[in-house]
């Protein structure tokens, strides 16, 4: 039996495989819309930057845009890449967003993920870098978001009485952390930050990161983001899935170092494989692997990734997963 407490969510990246950037950003938009109206909780919006494919680079403009066309669900940063803006901009531009969504805002951050590009052309040395400065980063925000006056003198970030203007209606406001490296996780329990792993991370490490949390820190929040297709035919669910999941490392553009590729990532990587780290199936296979997390995992949000590049697609199979696996469930 499916948990009906369980909470889910929709994780968009903003993809324009037919170069066709306006219609990508309103069909993202759409997307957000349709997830409100299906009855999700809410929705995440990934921030990339210097692709021709993932054009989610305005991340709180973006975020802004689905405040205005939705009025219940929330709304998250799917992750803000700290490292690869001004922290206190970021901290203005969250602040007043979570403001006109009426305290609608969850606050995701990360470091960049295995995007090089984005690293060489922000100046940053490595990606090990880019983290030690998204901790830095996210301490003098949320600082400046709780404290009328900051002083902070950091190794990447300096201010002395510095205040923002307006500040969050919610405080606070709820911060995940896209990671699950061991400084990430042990400046998520020092704040009591939630943690949330990636669409592609293997679900065998992910569990035992969270046994391991959880014997630490009991009921945590957790988050976890899963590539995702659902159609009445498994047999059609799963080659439109399969093959979207193989073609999306070549369309993100992404550079994993030699002990980095996730296992579903791997050129042999079989459809056992696949399928074992994502949520793809017929409704029956779904409301299945939602079981198999919620027994690993235990309590934790479930946000879809949809696979196929497809928009109304996408947004079909996000339908027939509230209706067929959620709702049945309730």
């Amino acid at each position: 039996m499916i948990d009906p407490s369980q909470r889910y969510g929709v994780f968009l990246n903003v993809e324009d495989p037919d170069a066709d950037p306006a219609d990508a950003l309103d069909q993202m938009a759409q997307t957000a819309v349709a997830a409100e109206a299906a009855g999700y909780d809410d929705v995440w919006v990934a921030e990339h930057h210097y692709s021709r494919f993932a054009i989610g680079s305005a991340l709180t403009v973006l975020l802004a845009y689905l405040a205005a066309r939705t009025s219940r669900i929330r709304l998250g940063a799917g992750a803000s890449l700290l490292a690869l803006n001004d922290p206190v901009r970021v901290a203005e531009d969250v602040a007043t967003l979570d403001l006109l969504s009426r305290g609608r805002i969850e606050f995701g951050v990360a470091r960049g993920g295995p995007f090089p590009e984005q690293y060489r052309h922000a100046g940053l040395p490595s990606a090990d870098d880019a983290r030690l400065r998204m901790h830095e980063a996210l301490a003098l925000i949320l600082r400046l978001w709780r404290e009328p006056a900051v002083c902070f003198e950091g190794h990447f970030y300096h201010c002395e009485d510095l205040s923002i203007h307006p500040l969050p209606q919610q405080q606070p406001i709820p911060v995940w952390l896209a990671s699950l490296s061991t400084g990430s996780r042990r400046i998520a329990a020092a704040g009591g930050h939630g943690l949330m792993a990636t669409p592609s991370s293997d679900f065998a490490e992910v569990a035992a990161v969270v046994s391991s949390e959880r014997a630490v820190r009991g009921d945590f929040p957790f988050a976890i983001a899963r590539f995702f297709h659902c159609d009445t035919d498994h047999r059609r669910a799963v080659e439109a899935g399969v093959a979207a999941v193989r073609a999306y490392p070549g369309l993100m553009g992404v550079r994993f170092g030699s002990a980095g590729m996730p296992p579903m990532f791997a050129s042999d990587a079989s459809e056992a494989t696949i399928l074992a780290n994502a949520v793809i199936g017929d409704p029956a296979h779904c409301a299945e692997r939602v079981r198999a997390l919620r027994e690993r995992l235990g309590p934790h949000r479930l946000l879809l990734k949809p696979a196929v590049h497809r928009p109304a697609q996408a947004r079909d199979a996000l339908a027939l997963f509230m209706e067929r696996v959620v709702r049945a469930a309730g």
